[in-house]
């Protein structure tokens, strides 16, 4: 297990109502844009249509603006990686076949997220280049519980024997799979003659998530054909 076994997912405060849902939704693009600093409560209430008393009325103050941004995301991502690991069992990990065949499932189930979501991979280069903590604790509250569920599977394959790479370091390589991820959607690959291609266009979409198996796979030491369909 990890030494920074983080605590259960922390909820959105209850406050579903129409407007602070709009409010959310409009400072997730506002702060993908401009990141936590560059973005005034003053032009957020520009953009939402209302004035400042108003947002703060349904919003208390910016730092928990941005703290409801980022859970409000890693709700939606919480219950994507649950759904890829909570079920796999014993005898999944026992067969390469299987396993890799569940993690290639939850490598696809998150870059078409990511589609969903095309402000995830914004939001989190622009906080990571601000180089600070401001506001703090959002990875401890909104990152770790991710990692740990996906932690958690790929020990248990370690210690099965499955995973056959020994000297993996099994979180870097997840940490390594995000920037992959974000940078592919924020970056957008290039053609041979160095011109920017849709990152969205299918044949590029699935030509990413092959690159992941692929990354996945031999991370983990287990043989790629094991897991393709």
């Amino acid at each position: 297990m990890s030494p920074h076994r983080s605590c259960p997912m922390v909820s959105t405060p209850d406050n579903t109502g129409g407007t602070a849902d709009r409010i959310v939704a409009i400072a997730a693009t506002l702060f993908a844009e401009h990141g936590y600093h560059g973005l005034s409560m003053r032009a957020l209430a520009a953009a939402v249509g209302l004035n400042v008393a108003t947002i703060h009325y349904h919003i208390s103050s910016k730092q928990e603006l941005y703290r409801m941004v980022f859970r409000r995301l890693a709700e939606r991502e919480h219950a994507v990686i649950a759904a890829h690991t909570r079920h796999v069992s014993d005898d999944d990990i026992a067969h390469p076949a299987t396993f890799l065949r569940r993690l290639y499932d939850l490598v696809d189930a998150l870059v078409d997220l990511t589609i969903e979501q095309p402000e995830t991979p914004r939001l989190w280069l622009r906080r990571w280049l601000e180089q600070d903590e401001s506001p703090a604790a959002i990875e401890a509250e909104v990152s770790l519980p991710l990692y740990d569920m996906a932690l958690d599977l790929l020990e248990r394959a370690q210690a099965a024997g499955t995973i056959r790479s020994s000297g993996v370091d099994l979180r870097m390589m997840l940490t390594g799979f995000i920037w992959i991820l974000y940078g592919y959607f924020a970056g957008s690959p290039l053609d041979a003659s160095g011109a920017r291609v849709d990152p969205l266009h299918p044949e590029q979409i699935a030509a990413f998530k092959r690159f992941l198996h692929a990354y996945t796979a031999r991370m983990l030491g287990l043989p790629e054909e094991h897991g393709e369909p």
